[in-house]
């Protein structure tokens, strides 16, 4: 049996290969699907969805094959709740503070007129039970020109999300979603001094 960290080192290098699952062709999609299948079978954590320790943190997007495309929209990356206005996706994190409950996903984005912005879609967390977490997103902010704008998810398109958490450990996740969807995360750093909703 292959070490779990031979898997997780080849999993990242096709997370970069793919631009994150942007350009994922099938040959890549199934060479993920079958790594982390085997990773899944080596989870070291027992109750990962209760984990807080290792939970808490940021995280990086290292892959996901939920239809992500570069070019989208502000209303595509909050879930409906944001205007349509054009973007473009640089990078994606994940936050989690298991004390307080947070759970946000945080978009870096380019404007069509090549400014940064960032989109933070912030949300709660709770345990479902060992492995399931139910999220509920809250709000949708957007960090850009002039001031944050701050919306409430009440116009969203999802209430409620639930995840199991697959594997983790010290600083690698894989999450499984709705609809086969399967996100693989490092973490960077378990405990920042901001989160990006407080910036």
């Amino acid at each position: 049996m292959r070490h779990a960290s031979t898997i997780k080192q080849e999993l990242a290098t096709l997370g970069a290969e793919t631009e994150v699952g942007f350009r994922a062709g099938p040959a890549a999609t199934a060479r993920i699907r079958e790594l982390a299948t085997e990773l899944e079978g080596m989870n070291p954590t027992p109750e990962p969805a209760r984990a807080a320790s290792l939970l808490r943190g940021r995280w990086r997007l290292l892959y996901s094959n939920f239809e992500l495309q570069r070019r989208t929209t502000l209303a595509q990356l909050s879930l409906g709740t944001l205007p349509a206005d054009p973007v473009e996706v640089v990078e994606l994190y994940n936050e989690i503070d298991p004390r307080t409950g947070l759970y946000d996903n945080v978009i870096h984005i380019l404007f069509d007129d090549g400014t940064p912005g960032i989109i933070v879609n912030a949300g709660r967390y709770e345990a479902e039970d060992d492995q399931t977490i139910d999220i509920r997103y809250t709000d949708a902010l957007l960090f850009g020109p002039g001031s944050p704008v701050r919306i409430p998810a009440t116009g969203g398109r999802v209430d409620s999300l639930k995840t199991e958490v697959t594997y983790l450990d010290d600083g690698f996740r894989l999450v499984r979603g709705a609809y086969g969807s399967l996100y693989i995360l490092e973490r960077l750093d378990p405990a920042p001094m901001m989160w990006s909703r407080d910036s």
